[in-house]
């Protein structure tokens, strides 16, 4: 494709971030402006929408029935030689679900354990069966076999060996043969085949319950009370004083639907909640560099995602003091087309020339034709790090005890 107008000056900005102003006239302005993600293609729709109740009522009687089956014994999930820790939710995309994953990995691996993840590969655009996507923190397996979050987790999180696969004690196994001593399931809370030590389950800290209603009129995957499966709640995004407490919350500290669900189950069956938060740590630019999130403040930027939760990214952007003069949304896991990267052009040229910048996830699947974007990197941050290590360490302790 050749430059669009804007020319060498527009591409020179892009790899230094040194634009100069544009005119705020441009199509960014129209388009919604800052912080309103243009949503393009299958993002415009695949959208939850309660005119789709009957089909999310039907969905949630049976994920229900499913559910049953483990929960009265007459199904009985098939143990591994290892513990096996559980990192889920209730709600589909959004809860910050693979960089706890990632966390929690590394935190592990602090503490001496060779850690296992075994992931689904949701999104992979070759069925390539059980593969190795990850070995001491580098990819081994490109990101349309393995996905766009296994690829990730591989190149962030220190684990001993990253493992895709469909079913998951395949997966788990072949991370033992590998020399993993715990293993990780990343999206493993509804996938009951598999018998886990400890579920952890992500919960927005502000809609813990998505809107309430069942896919595809809403967000959720199974009935709020299948919280009570879990050993311990984690509440993602909470805000910072939550997110910094050393210790798990306090009843009254809970937000209003999770606090008024939990005043109705005996204290004694109440899993312990923390809160956790992303924090942004660096940006990766274009040529290599690497600068603090403070670096951000009053340069222009156009933000490029396909992520769960758009919105987010734009809100950091904005509290980073970023100019955020456009922000193109696709859908989760979006596989970036040539067409896509022309267009990742055009509003960047439009927008006068600023530093394109998208999110670490998207960074695998970027186009090879579009501007070269900076990255924003992000951690998992939580207060209470500690006393989740010490539950989780019992949990591996009474399973090695088995």
């Amino acid at each position: 494709m050749g430059a669009p107008a804007g020319s060498a000056r527009s591409r020179r900005d892009r790899r230094t971030g040194d634009a100069r102003p544009p005119s705020r006239s441009g199509r960014a302005d129209r388009a919604g402006g800052a912080g309103v993600p243009r949503l393009i293609g299958a993002a415009r729709w695949l959208r939850p929408h309660p005119a789709l109740a009957p089909l999310g009522w039907l969905y949630l009687a049976a994920a229900q029935a499913h559910h049953a089956l483990y929960d009265r014994g007459w199904r009985r999930p098939r143990r591994v030689s290892r513990p096996v820790v559980s990192v889920g939710n209730l709600t589909v995309g959004g809860s910050g679900k693979t960089p706890a994953v990632a966390w929690l990995a590394s935190a592990l691996a602090r503490r001496g354990f060779a850690v296992g993840i075994v992931s689904r590969g949701y999104g992979r655009r070759r069925d390539g069966g059980t593969l190795v996507a990850g070995r001491e923190g580098r990819a081994v397996a490109s990101v349309r076999d393995a996905g766009d979050e296994p690829v990730w987790l591989a190149r962030t999180a220190r684990a001993h060996a990253v493992v895709v696969a469909r079913d998951r004690r395949r997966g788990a196994e072949l991370a033992i043969e590998l020399g993993c001593e715990v293993i990780l399931l990343d999206d493993g809370f509804q996938h009951r085949r598999l018998h886990r030590d400890l579920d952890l389950l992500l919960l927005d800290a502000r809609r813990p319950f998505g809107e309430g209603r069942p896919l595809p009129a809403g967000t959720l995957r199974e009935p709020p009370a299948a919280l009570l499966r879990a050993g311990l709640l984690v509440l993602t995004g909470a805000p910072e004083p939550l997110a910094r407490r050393p210790a798990f919350l306090d009843h009254p500290e809970l937000p209003e639907p999770l606090r008024d669900l939990l005043a109705a189950v005996p204290r004694d069956r109440r899993p312990p909640v923390t809160a956790a938060a992303l924090v942004p740590v660096a940006v990766r630019l274009p040529d290599g560099g690497v600068r603090d999130p403070s670096w951000l403040t009053g340069r222009p930027v156009v933000a490029v995602s396909g992520i769960a939760r758009p919105e987010r990214f734009a809100r950091t952007l904005e509290r980073l003091g970023a100019d955020l003069r456009e922000h193109l949304a696709w859908p989760d896991h979006h596989w970036f087309t040539e067409a896509d990267a022309e267009r990742i052009a055009a509003a960047a040229d439009a927008a006068g020339g600023p530093l394109v910048i998208t999110t670490s996830k998207d960074a695998v699947r970027w186009p090879e034709k579009a501007p070269a974007p900076a990255v924003l990197e992000v951690e998992m941050r939580c207060g209470a790090e500690r006393s989740v290590l010490e539950l989780v360490e019992r949990a591996v302790s009474r399973a090695g005890a088995r």
